[in-house]
């Protein structure tokens, strides 16, 4: 009797042992799906973000380049100047060329979602090593590229100071905008210093290579932001799991 009666018990107490596992092991998957499913949730945020910032520097990029190559042609149009006394050219023409020989923007990389993800830990939610390296690298060398930026301004500065102690004042405050009236510009006199003065024109070759040294970089780094964004719009569009955002583009 008593045999028979533990034997029930036993099989029992081992159904309810089973089933506080199974709940156990089920509770621990269905944590686990959830952890990776916020994880996923996670790395779109982070990648979307990537692809935003990416697609502004795009533009900004693209406008440096633009005002680079401006500031070779008005320094080669200067140099011309010198080359051929037979050459002339309006005020306002003068003027522009002398401010855009030494134009320097302000561009600043957005890596505000690259700094995000590093403030939090958040790199290894990037699944694929390969788009991991990729991220890394642009934002490095983006930030070793601009390792001139400071050096320029010197150069530029170092060019205003000299033109203004060079021009006549009226031609400087003309050339600086200052003035607005570009017909108190006296075309002659600027084309005469431009001719005569040594230190003018080195100052002019040397924001030119500056310049030139500029468009080199900034291509370099166009043409690794479009292969970035080709890497994460491609990552996006196939792990399935991942959307792109209305709008974002590769």
């Amino acid at each position: 009797m008593n045999t028979q009666k533990r034997v029930p018990l036993a099989l029992r107490l081992l159904a309810e042992l089973v089933v506080i596992v199974a709940g156990v092991l089920i509770a621990l998957w269905v944590d686990n799906l959830n952890t990776e499913r916020l994880e996923r949730q996670q790395e779109e945020t982070y990648l979307l973000g990537v692809l935003e910032d990416l697609r502004s520097d795009s533009l900004a990029l693209a406008e440096r380049r633009r005002t680079a190559q401006r500031g070779l042609h008005a320094a080669d149009r200067l140099l011309m100047f010198r080359q051929d006394p037979e050459l002339v050219a309006p005020a306002d023409s003068l003027a522009s060329w002398l401010v855009h020989a030494a134009f320097v923007d302000n561009f600043v990389v957005q890596d505000h979602t690259y700094r995000e993800i590093l403030g939090a830990g958040g790199l290894s939610l990037i699944r694929d090593p390969s788009v991991r390296r990729g991220i890394s690298s642009y934002y490095r060398s983006i930030e070793s590229a601009e390792f001139f930026t400071d050096w320029y301004k010197n150069e530029e500065e170092d060019y205003w100071d000299l033109l203004g102690r060079r021009l006549d004042p009226e031609d400087f405050a003309v050339a600086t905008g200052a003035v607005s009236e570009m017909s108190r510009l006296n075309p002659d006199a600027v084309a005469g210093l431009l001719r005569t003065d040594d230190e003018v024109a080195n100052a002019i070759l040397m924001n030119r290579h500056w310049t030139q040294l500029r468009l080199e970089i900034t291509d370099r780094r166009l043409e690794a932001n479009g292969s970035l964004r080709e890497t994460l719009g491609l990552y996006l569009s196939t792990t399935g799991k991942l959307r792109l955002a209305p709008g974002a583009d590769t």
